[in-house]
């Protein structure tokens, strides 16, 4: 009951917010998605009540973006603040500040010119594989593609609300360096990704994807003490989707059609 509540608050909020700010900018023409929304909507009456709401968020998300609402600063800001497709939540933004931007405070988000860490030793949580599917309860999938890249080089569980599952695999050129990242998300953990300078849709498998830049939160290990910081392992982008239940949040410098790619070798 409160998660549907939660759902009809954000239709509520969600429309009043479309109502005040349409007289404020010139509308886009809209794509044909007749087709596209009555197959999302089929899948989503098959696949269950509680995927349903899930998906709910994401076809809100993903609809937003392909009519380009979220390209038009004004309506951007007045629509929603958050994103959220599964377990990771997106905190929009706006690159510089207007005549209409609210003043900074105490407790604004961490600015998005968070930059990689400088060492994969600095994140917080290091494990095994093994020990990483003991506490993640489901089935750690490694993709397949390219064909070089093999078993991670090192494995983290960070605990945001529930474990995050973080595979890294190193350049084997370069060990201090990131080749690729893939974080798994359990249905009761929670991420977020602060100010990204840019989000497009995608897809992975047929279902809706982000594709998105920016920071997340991570946890760092400082001496005895873990922190969580904004920061990412790579300077790329982040494909983001939703597979039974797990979250998936692929980091890579690779264009967006490689990392699809990535995403759909997961075995």
């Amino acid at each position: 009951m409160r998660r549907q509540s939660s759902n009809e608050h954000f239709n509520q909020s969600l429309h009043a917010r479309l109502e005040r700010a349409a007289p404020d900018f010139p509308y886009p023409t809209p794509p044909n998605i007749e087709q596209r929304v009555k197959q999302q909507l089929a899948r989503e009456t098959s696949s269950g009540p509680v995927r349903s709401m899930r998906w709910g968020w994401a076809v809100v998300a993903v609809t937003l973006l392909s009519l380009g609402l979220l390209a038009v600063p004004p309506v951007r800001a007045a629509l929603w603040e958050v994103l959220q497709l599964g377990s990771v939540r997106i905190f929009l933004a706006e690159p510089t500040p207007t005549a209409t931007s609210r003043p900074s405070t105490s407790g604004s988000l961490p600015p998005k010119t968070a930059t990689p860490v400088n060492s994969i030793l600095e994140l917080a949580g290091e494990t095994s594989l093994a020990e990483a599917q003991d506490q993640g309860n489901y089935v750690i999938k490694l993709p397949t593609y390219p064909a070089d890249l093999g078993q991670p080089d090192r494995v983290f569980v960070q605990d945001f609300a529930g474990p995050v599952i973080i595979l890294v695999w190193l350049d084997p050129n370069d060990p201090e360096r990131v080749r690729l990242s893939l974080h798994m998300l359990g249905p009761n953990t929670y991420a977020q990704k602060l100010q990204p300078k840019r989000i497009e849709s995608s897809e992975v498998r047929g279902q809706p994807a982000l594709w998105a830049q920016g920071p997340y939160l991570l946890q760092f290990q400082q001496g005895n003490t873990t922190v969580i910081n904004p920061g990412r392992l790579i300077n790329g982008h982040v494909l983001i989707w939703l597979e039974d239940e797990i979250t998936y949040r692929l980091e890579t410098d690779l264009p967006m059609a490689e990392a699809v790619r990535i995403a759909e070798s997961l075995r």
